[in-house]
This record gives structure tokens, C-alpha cells and sequence, in this order.
């Protein structure tokens, strides 16, 4: 009897292979969110403790022009938080559109693997039919009978 093949299985590599690169690019997304969240993490940080040396300096008693300074670095820290959040808000709605993408490349290969599964097991069906015609065939030669 002849081995089932499927005529789309080259499509369905195909689908296969775009699952995986929607999945390669998600994965690449989440780990440029947490490096940008992480990046505005240390900012925070930073911008703290650059607060609270600025706070004790200035109890000490601090040179203007350095005090100055500080406060220049302070207000670039405040102007970088702004823009790694608004980054951040993109990555996170570029991750949005990457889930959807991946889910709607998953649904194409999981159809066509479905379809794939109905026509083998229809195939199987037909070649144990083929099989049993053929047993029934050959038994009825044997005991002499008309086919």
C-alpha cells in the first residue's frame, strides 16, 4: 500500500518556521523591556542618591557652582526618565502586537497540523478497507468461491 503524504506539508514547515521566528522576536521584545525597566531602575536610583548626597552637601555647605551642577545632573536624569518610559511604553506595546502575531501564527499551524491529522487517519481508513477487501478476496479464492 501506499505512505500517506500530505500535499501541504511544505506549507506547513513554512508555518512552522514563522511560529518560531514570531516566537524568537517575542522573546527578543521581553528582554529589551526588562533591559530599558532595569535602566530605569538604576536611573531611580541614582537620581536618589544623587538627592540625598546633594541634601547633605548642601547641610555641609556646598559650592554653588558644584551644587549647580548636581542639580544639572539631576534635571538630565529627570529628562532621560521620561524618554527610557516612553520607550518603555513602546516595547510594551510592540510585545502587544508580537503576542497577537505569534498567536495568530500559532492558530495557522495548529489548523493546517489538524488537517493534516484528519487526512492520515482518512488514509488510514481507506488503506485498512483496501486490506480487508483484499483478506476477504483472497479467502474466498481459497475455499473455492466466486469473488
Amino acid at each position: 500500500m501506499k505512505q500517506f503524504q500530505f500535499k501541504l506539508d511544505p506549507v506547513l514547515k513554512y508555518r512552522r518556521h514563522q511560529e518560531e521566528k514570531a516566537r524568537l522576536d517575542l522573546a527578543e521584545a521581553r528582554i529589551t523591556c526588562q533591559k530599558i525597566r532595569s535602566r530605569i531602575e538604576d536611573m531611580c536610583c541614582e537620581k536618589k542618591q544623587m538627592h540625598a548626597q546633594l541634601k547633605k552637601d548642601s547641610q555641609k555647605g556646598i559650592v554653588a557652582g558644584q551644587y549647580l551642577a548636581c542639580q544639572n545632573f539631576v534635571s538630565r536624569l529627570d529628562r532621560e526618565l521620561t524618554f527610557k518610559r516612553a520607550d518603555l511604553e513602546k516595547q510594551e506595546e510592540k510585545i502587544q502586537k508580537l503576542r497577537s502575531q505569534l498567536k495568530q501564527q500559532y492558530i495557522k499551524k495548529e489548523s493546517l497540523e489538524g488537517l493534516k491529522t484528519n487526512y492520515a487517519g482518512i488514509h488510514k481508513k481507506q488503506v485498512e478497507t483496501e486490506l480487508q477487501k483484499s483478506s476477504d478476496e483472497l479467502v474466498l479464492l481459497r475455499k473455492g468461491g466466486c469473488i
